[in-house]
């Protein structure tokens, strides 16, 4: 019997088969997705999909803590395909994958499918390496943040800091975000990188073909591929694949760009979508669309629908429902 060690298939589908054969006295021969109690005998692939916000950086985070403690997980896959976010929660995860890729005998591999920037880089830099499609975008280290204003400060006994600030913090504030990125960056992959700090701070993007050339990625291959590298590397025979999602199942949100900011919107199922600005992020803008595109396909649709309203968001440039 021939023995495909790199389809993916649900835990609880393995158990309704193995269960439904064990009924019907059927024999099943040894299988790569047969529930075994061999140690390390598991690929675990985590999807990293969606914008990064504080849910989605929860999941990742409980997902890699479980795996560290589970023998029977001997490498690890990030599937990748994000266009970055909050830059607290790349923090987070980033910070997870790399205590996870620092554990002995645990190599992890991220596989970037469509794109993987920004945020989403920042979260992938501490895999053990990087593999991409010719056609993935990878890259965009830097922060997204509209120019800082002065506000005036708070009146009262509280301090004047409380409410208020000026232009010259907020350059300071967004510079030492940009800084934390950047340097996080150079310490993962600074030895990869065929350009100078300088360049890597401009924030481009890179086609896989172009990223494996000049550092930002190191092979060019298939989710597939990127799971048997992660197996051989773990020294694997035959080995099971235990795919795991994450992200909340409802709530989830994509990104709008306004004139000035970048928008989440979580979508409301019936009623209208909440709006959430993103004063400082870490996301790719090119994958991104604008309010007007939302607006023009929107109003499309609406028209197709004899004008229906009903779960419908309005963006303003300013971002307010």
């Amino acid at each position: 019997m021939s023995i495909d060690s790199t389809a993916v298939t649900p835990r609880r589908q393995v158990a309704a088969v193995v269960v439904a054969a064990a009924l019907l006295g059927l024999v099943f021969a040894p299988s790569v997705y047969a529930v075994t109690n061999e140690t390390g005998d598991t690929v675990a692939v985590v999807e990293i999909e969606g914008p990064i916000t504080t849910a989605l950086a929860d999941d990742v985070e409980a997902e890699l803590a479980e795996i560290r403690a589970n023998d029977s997980v001997g490498a690890v896959v990030l599937k990748l395909d994000t266009p970055g976010g909050a830059p607290v929660a790349s923090e987070r995860i980033y910070k997870a994958v790399q205590r996870t890729s620092q554990q002995p005998d645990l190599p992890v591999i991220a596989s970037v499918q469509a794109v993987s920037a920004s945020g989403g880089y920042y979260g992938m830099a501490p895999a053990d390496d990087i593999y991409v499609l010719p056609t993935s975008v990878v890259g965009s280290i830097g922060l997204n943040a509209p120019a800082p204003q002065t506000t005036q400060p708070i009146a009262g006994p509280s301090g004047p800091d409380k409410v208020g600030g000026n232009e010259i913090e907020g350059w300071a504030r967004q510079q030492t975000l940009a800084d934390t990125f950047i340097n996080a960056m150079m310490a993962e992959r600074g030895e990869e990188f065929q350009m100078p700090r300088e360049e890597v701070a401009k924030a481009d993007v890179y086609l896989g073909t172009e990223a494996v050339n000049n550092g930002f990625a190191d092979e060019i291959g298939s989710l597939n591929e990127a799971i048997h590298e992660a197996a051989t590397r773990a020294e694997l025979g035959e080995y099971r694949v235990d795919t795991r999602e994450t992200g909340p199942d409802s709530r989830f949100p994509f990104l709008i760009q306004t004139d000035t900011q970048v928008v989440a919107v979580y979508a409301n199922d019936p009623g209208y979508g909440e709006i959430e600005p993103m004063g400082l992020s870490y996301v790719h803008l090119g994958a991104v669309p604008h309010v007007e595109t939302i607006e023009r396909f929107s109003k499309n649709d609406l028209e197709a629908g004899s004008g229906a309203t009903n779960g419908t968001a309005a963006v303003s440039g300013g971002g307010s429902a």
